[in-house]
């Protein structure tokens, strides 16, 4: 963003700010309605629908050189975001018992952060020793293939090992 778009820090603040809003939105109000919508039967769908627009914004916010663009991007990749954290968070509240459920979700804060500190290294790790040939991002490439194997592994598994322990028929 910062060469593409010549970001400075105020436009940097901009955008975050814009994040932040977009995800409070996103969880707060776009959330339940798409929920409400699908209904209980079609959360896979949901979950995979917002896998592939995560995957199809990053790609897009990568390569557009309008700004425009970005942040219109970027709209649909927070709300997907907002609305795969709140689906899965309601899923992980459901499995596990009350006097469980602190533990698990204090587990799952700690992956999360985990995943905070050792996401950026490894971006950088693919970045240094791969880089970008001009046409390609590693990185990217390597955003793109974690969301296709989530994708792939929320459709083969995310019914039998996920909501059958909420709802075992």
């Amino acid at each position: 963003l910062k060469t593409r778009f010549h970001f400075g820090p105020s436009e940097h603040a901009m955008f975050m700010s814009f994040i932040g809003v977009v995800y409070a939105f996103s969880q707060g109000f776009v959330a339940k309605r798409v929920i409400q919508f699908c209904g209980s039967e079609r959360k896979v769908y949901v979950i995979m629908s917002c896998c592939a627009i995560l995957g199809a914004g990053r790609y897009v916010a990568y390569y557009t050189l309008s700004i425009h663009i970005m942040y219109s991007s970027f709209l649909f990749i927070i709300n997907a975001l907002g609305i795969l954290n709140t689906v899965i968070t309601a899923d992980t509240g459901s499995i596990a018992s009350s006097n469980e459920l602190g533990g698990l979700f204090g587990a799952l804060q700690a992956s999360e952060s985990a995943a905070g500190m050792l996401g950026p290294f490894l971006g950088g790790v693919v970045s240094y020793y791969f880089g970008e040939d001009g046409a390609t991002s590693a990185p990217l490439m390597a955003v793109l293939a974690i969301y296709a194997f989530l994708f792939l592994f929320v459709y083969w598994g995310y019914e039998k090992f996920v909501i059958l322990c909420i709802d075992p028929k």
